[in-house]
């Protein structure tokens, strides 16, 4: 059996690529030969392994080696410079010595979804959870909801079976809708008491006996001290928590999202901001009030 391909044939550059940000930063710093090296080196590691190449001596030596009027001491400060700037994950570089990136892994994913093996080691992998799983459709469940699909077209004349059937359906989903509104009433009370404990409820003296409420102003201390509830719902608060303080969203807002995200729940709005944050190249300038606007 053949050994499957892992590299891709051909990859899409966007008509912005040579007016972003961080690609200008480094050719202001080593001219248009930096432009070239770049592209070269997205060709290297889109044919290669996919989504990332070692950047080990024989990769510069091969780099340089297809490069005109460019040196190997110039290729490495380019690369470097390029890391520097945020083109390659820093962090993957210095402790695996690959070049990577989100951006580059979600081509690569995009691209090879319709492969039947198309995944990131886990320790290179730079995207979320859940949008991992997008990248993949299960074969049983496509065949499972088209099956489900040529039944309904073809089954039309009702039977008693079917229409018992029918019933016991009925009256399953609606017992169903009630627990899931108890559950829903359940959590939305548990929020509230959170809120209300956070808050200082002085009696006011000259408000006709009414109770001010104040919100008690939230640290980052105690926002790292949160627990999320244990009721079963898959979660990633660490991860939340993670990418709250590396955008350097501010206490409260942090505490307004794990909220409204439900503590991380994993498929809440809350990772497709991230990854739009991400996408963005530094554009949205207030990341906490943007992960509001999507979450609310």
């Amino acid at each position: 059996m053949g050994r499957i391909k892992q590299g891709l044939d051909y990859f899409p550059m966007s008509t912005s690529f040579m007016h972003d940000r961080i690609v200008r930063r480094v050719m202001k710093r080593e001219g248009d030969a930096a432009f070239a090296t770049l592209v070269e080196t997205l060709s290297y590691i889109y044919a290669g392994k996919g989504y990332y190449i070692p950047a080990s001596d024989e990769f510069y030596d091969e780099l340089t080696d297809s490069l005109y009027n460019t040196d190997l001491d110039d290729v490495k400060r380019i690369i470097a410079l390029a890391v520097e700037c945020g083109l390659f994950d820093s962090g993957l570089f210095r402790q695996y010595g690959i070049l990577t990136s989100a951006d580059i892994q979600r081509q690569y994913l995009f691209i090879t979804k319709r492969r039947s093996s198309s995944l990131i080691a886990p320790a290179y992998c730079l995207l979320e959870a859940e949008e991992l799983a997008s990248y993949h459709t299960s074969p049983n469940s496509k065949n499972s909801a088209e099956d489900a699909d040529n039944k309904t077209g073809c089954d039309v004349t009702p039977t008693a079976d079917t229409v018992t059937s029918t019933t016991d359906s009925a009256t399953s989903e609606a017992e169903m809708s009630t627990l899931g509104t108890q559950n829903k009433e359940k959590q939305i009370k548990t929020n509230q008491n959170k809120l209300n404990h956070l808050s200082d409820s002085p009696q006011g003296e000259n408000g006709g006996g009414k109770i001010l409420k104040r919100r008690k102003v939230m640290t980052q201390e105690e926002i790292d001290n949160l627990q999320p509830p244990s009721d079963g719902t898959q979660r990633n608060f660490e991860g939340l928590l993670e990418n709250l303080r590396s955008y350097k969203i501010p206490p409260s807002e942090q505490y307004a999202i794990i909220l409204k995200s439900n503590f991380g729940a994993i498929g809440n709005p809350v990772w497709k901001g991230f990854s739009n944050i991400r996408g963005s190249n530094g554009k949205i300038k207030l990341p906490g009030h943007y992960l509001l606007s999507v979450i609310n």
